[in-house]
């Protein structure tokens, strides 16, 4: 999937827009350079995949992993801190545990579901261990830590062959085990995109597929996420670094830096996300960090390069479409 200039628009509001009123915005992105349209796999029906194309962009779809916010079950395993408490919802954001046997196989199986639909290609979303990095990787934040769970310690032990103690088990880690600990997070991320990749190849060989990255250096990505760029580009087709730079209280330039840091590790193509927005409304209650002007927004898209995702497709005002169809007439601090 190459040669990608791609907007992300949230479910809710394609499914609010009339035909015509999406084939109006689908046209207008095309307008403006656009090349594919990214939104959950969900609202990618027929008739959306249909106006998508015949605006002349690829329809892909992102499918939700490790996280159950927007359909939250019980079932579903939730990580636990070092204290043995676990965590407490932050904001929208409830983290699953990527260690238990049958929650994982449904991801799977849902994985190869939706690669049955007519689509231009897959996301992967919350292919991740737990964090909200949108908070917790901010200056001055400390992120927490999970999950030590008995299930993820067992499988720890397993993986590394050692016997941890009955109490203390994530200090006898911090302290003796921190490399290990970080490799065994890795190797389950991994592990998992490579099952979900055989899964989608077996129904859909050729259906490009790939996966959003937290945004962090990738050895601290890798031992706070489990996701490592070098690891996952080996079974994947693309990586999609979430290079908020509001949200993250960060320059206009994040996404380009974040995006190099990663394609150094892999033979993949890496794109960085712009954010468009920082507007409240469209966060629905959630921090999307300080207000951004068309100007933040021009710079952001300069330093991203050829390639990149813009995020939210709906924070595109006028002033933005005009950056995106004529990006090298505007001023950039």
């Amino acid at each position: 999937m190459t040669g990608l200039r791609a907007v992300y628009f949230f479910d809710r509001t394609i499914a609010a827009r009339t035909p015509d009123e999406f084939r109006a915005s689908a046209a207008r992105a095309a307008g403006a350079g656009l090349t594919a349209l990214v939104t959950k796999h969900t609202a990618l029906t027929p008739e959306v995949v249909a106006i998508c194309r015949d605006a002349g962009l690829r329809a892909v779809g992102s499918i939700p992993c490790f996280s159950d916010h927007a359909a939250p079950r019980p079932d579903a395993p939730r990580p636990i801190g070092p204290d043995g408490i676990p965590w407490a919802p932050m904001e929208w954001y409830t983290g699953v545990v990527p260690t238990d046997p049958a929650y994982t196989a449904g991801v799977v199986a849902r994985c190869a579901e939706a690669a049955r639909q007519d689509l231009d290609g897959l996301v992967l979303d919350f292919l991740r261990w737990p964090l909200h990095w949108e908070l917790e990787l901010r200056p001055g934040a400390t992120p927490r830590r999970a999950s030590y769970d008995p299930v993820t310690l067992r499988a720890f032990e397993e993986f590394a062959g050692v016997r941890l103690p009955t109490e203390g088990a994530a200090g006898h880690i911090d302290r003796h085990l921190a490399e290990e600990w970080t490799r065994f997070r890795c190797a389950v991320v991994t592990g998992i995109a490579a099952r979900i990749a055989a899964a989608v190849r077996d129904v859909r060989p050729g259906l490009p597929l790939g996966a959003f990255l937290v945004p962090a250096p990738e050895e601290r990505r890798r031992a706070l996420a489990g996701q490592s760029a070098a690891d996952l580009g080996t079974h994947l087709d693309l990586l999609f670094v979430m290079s908020y730079h509001a949200i993250l209280h960060a320059d206009p330039g994040l996404g380009a830096r974040l995006a190099a840091d990663a394609a150094r590790h892999t033979s993949v193509p890496v794109v960085p996300m712009v954010q468009t927005t920082a507007d409240p409304a469209l966060a629905r209650g959630a921090d999307w960090g300080p207000p951004m002007t068309p100007d933040d927004f021009a710079a952001a898209l300069t330093a991203a390069g050829s390639d990149f995702c813009l995020f939210p497709g709906e924070g595109i005002d006028d002033p933005r479409w005009s950056v995106l169809a004529h990006p090298t007439s505007q001023e950039t601090p």
